[in-house]
């Protein structure tokens, strides 16, 4: 009878090496896909950048912040909001709704 807590023969070094090898080279293939992906959309969003660049940018507000499930604390998805959290499926009539926070001076 054999011991649950027995080590599984070891592979060949050999076998490790071709098998490392392999995992290494498709990851440098997917690094590869990547970078290129990402040249790409940067070449195609460069021009509208160009456009406004002799002027000053304008700064953006800050998004609002999304609310958020108090079981999960997942930010909630757009639109109308139902009874329970769509993601872990806590009931929201089960907590009070808390106000929000009061800006700092």
């Amino acid at each position: 009878m054999r011991s649950p807590n027995r080590r599984q023969p070891s592979e060949a070094p050999e076998a490790v090496q071709v098998r490392l090898s392999a995992r290494i080279a498709a990851l440098e293939d997917r690094v590869r896909l990547l970078e290129a992906r990402l040249r790409l959309k940067v070449a195609t969003l460069a021009p509208v950048a160009r456009k406004g660049s002799r002027r000053a940018a304008e700064p953006t507000p800050p998004a609002r912040a999304r609310p958020r499930c108090p079981g999960c604390t997942l930010e909630l998805p757009r639109g109308r909001r139902g009874e329970s959290c769509v993601w872990c499926g806590f009931v929201f009539s089960a907590v009070t709704r808390r106000r929000p926070a009061r800006k700092k001076r």
